[in-house]
């Protein structure tokens, strides 16, 4: 069922659109974007400016040390990697970078919802933005044809913690 989910949302598109989420997906500027926005509060708020900069290195650290470094290197070793749709499916058109790794837990996700969850917490009023930047990445990542709706559930879920627990160690700090 889930490959049906990707395969829908593979066909929703068009050559603008396709072009945007590439763009969009790209970790150089998914890193361009986020460390921009870091370094915007961090100059800008000068009441939780710090806070939510440290909170969001510590939480990145933490995803790539526990996620990319332990968990999907465990998890490939034990069950294997998860091929991403586009591999399992030729009627799937992978769009932009052809990532082989494993899809389970997506990374994009996570990474997306990491520094999201840090500025919600101080500034609850970006919950619409918030959403729609969720949505968007969500949709890109199934569009791609790189993620399965449990990739990017589950990296939504790993965003939310990492990000909780990046503001409580920093209260620990």
């Amino acid at each position: 069922m889930e490959l049906e989910i990707v395969k829908f949302f593979n066909r929703l598109g068009s050559k603008r659109i396709d072009k945007m989420i590439d763009f969009a997906s790209r970790l150089r500027y998914l890193v361009y974007f986020w460390v921009s926005v870091m370094l915007t509060f961090l100059i800008l708020d000068r009441t939780n400016g710090q806070k939510i900069f440290f909170a969001i290195i510590l939480a990145f650290i933490l995803h790539f040390i526990v996620t990319e470094g332990i968990i999907k290197f465990l998890l490939s070793k034990i069950w294997g990697k998860r091929l991403r749709p586009y591999i399992r499916s030729r009627e799937i058109i992978p769009i932009g970078r052809k990532f082989t790794s494993s899809s389970f837990p997506s990374s994009h996700m996570a990474t997306t919802l990491i520094p999201l969850t840090v500025i919600f917490y101080f500034y609850p009023i970006i919950w619409p933005l918030a959403l729609i930047i969720v949505l968007f990445m969500a949709y890109a990542r199934m569009h791609q044809g790189m993620h399965y709706l449990s990739d990017v559930i589950v990296g939504i879920v790993i965003g939310i913690l990492y990000g909780l627990l990046g503001l409580l160690m920093l209260d620990k700090f």
